[in-house]
C-alpha cells in the first residue's frame, strides 16, 4: 500500500483539488472521504491525530482485510499507550499506602514521589485524590505500613 502525504489533497486521476464530503474519527485517526469536482473520483484519506505533522495519507484501494489489519494495528498501539499511561496498576497496596502517607504529611512532592516509584505524576495525583486505590487506607504513622 503506497501512501502520499499532502496538506491539500489532489485527485490522483486528474490533479484537481478534492473536497471533503464526509469525515469521521475512529481509534485515534481521522478518516476523510473526498470527491474530485473535475472527474467525480472518490478517494479516502487517513490522518493520525497523534501525529498531525505527518498530514493526510491517501489510501488507494484497501481490501476489507487490509483495512481490518490497519485498524487492528492502530487499536494495538493505542492499547499499548493506555497501558503505559496506567502504570499505577503495577503498584502494590503497601506502596500505595506509603505514597498516601508521604503525600498526606507533605514529606515530598508528587513529582518526586512519581519518580521514586517509577510511575507518572498523573497516577500519583489519582492516588492522592482517591480516584484509584480508594480501598487502601492512609496510615497514620509510617510504622503502620
Amino acid at each position: 500500500m503506497t501512501a502520499t502525504t499532502a496538506s491539500v489533497v489532489m485527485c490522483p486521476k486528474c490533479g484537481h483539488v478534492t473536497h471533503t464530503y464526509c469525515s469521521t474519527r475512529r481509534y485515534g485517526i481521522k478518516i476523510r472521504y473526498r470527491k474530485c469536482p473535475g472527474c467525480q473520483n472518490r478517494i479516502k484519506t487517513i490522518q493520525q491525530l497523534d501525529n498531525l505533522e505527518a498530514g493526510e495519507k491517501i489510501v488507494p484501494v484497501m481490501t476489507p482485510k487490509e483495512q481490518g489489519k490497519y485498524l487492528a494495528d492502530i487499536r494495538a498501539k493505542q492499547a499499548k499507550r493506555r497501558a503505559s499511561m496506567c502504570k499505577a496498576n503495577s503498584l502494590t497496596n503497601q506502596e500505595v499506602a506509603e505514597i498516601k502517607y508521604l503525600l498526606k504529611n507533605n514529606v515530598q512532592t508528587q513529582a518526586y514521589t512519581a519518580m521514586q516509584y517509577g510511575v507518572d505524576t498523573l497516577s500519583i495525583q489519582k492516588i492522592a485524590n482517591g480516584v484509584v486505590f480508594s480501598n487502601v487506607k492512609t496510615p497514620r504513622r509510617m510504622v503502620d505500613i
